[in-house]
């Protein structure tokens, strides 16, 4: 009976070491995985801010439009990124557009008081149209650096 005991004992004792392995690399593969779907967001808002800063030189998009584009996702990467560089009139920019109804408040504003806000706002990007454009170009010139920072390839070119 000794030997009957000892071989379900060794047995036991296989399961629970081989469970624990089996956890373990579960658990480290579940990282990799988290880790690899991080980086591919990243990289896919690299791509973004590139195409934006693209459409911006090019005057495909406005520059309200692109300043909260861009603001918004220059939010989303992490503060470690570097180099750093100075991207304030983005989000300053993008700030001052809140005040704009959007949406289906916007459509709901009478023609008047849309073009009201269409004025003042184009007013604005008028103002502010030196400082985004230089902005812009900071924005793409630190872009490749951001890249290889990440360990990412450089996917959109």
């Amino acid at each position: 009976m000794t030997l009957a005991w000892q071989i379900v004992i060794a047995a036991v004792t296989g399961l629970v070491i081989g469970t624990v392995l089996g956890l373990m690399v579960w658990r480290l593969w579940m990282a990799r995985k988290q880790r690899e779907e991080v980086l591919s967001q990243q990289v896919a808002v690299l791509d973004s801010l590139e195409v934006l800063c693209m459409a911006l030189a090019q005057k495909q998009v406005e520059l309200s439009e692109a300043a909260i584009r861009i603001s918004a996702l220059l939010d989303t990467l992490p503060d470690s990124i570097s180099p750093k560089v100075d991207l304030s009139d983005f989000h300053q920019f993008a700030q001052t557009c809140q005040q704009f109804d959007r949406g289906n408040a916007r459509k709901a504003l009478t023609p008047r008081m849309r073009h009201q806000q269409d004025s003042y706002r184009w007013q604005l990007e008028e103002e502010y149209q030196g400082r985004l454009e230089a902005c812009a170009q900071r924005l793409e010139t630190v872009l490749p650096a951001w890249r290889s920072g990440l360990g990412a390839t450089d996917s959109f070119r």
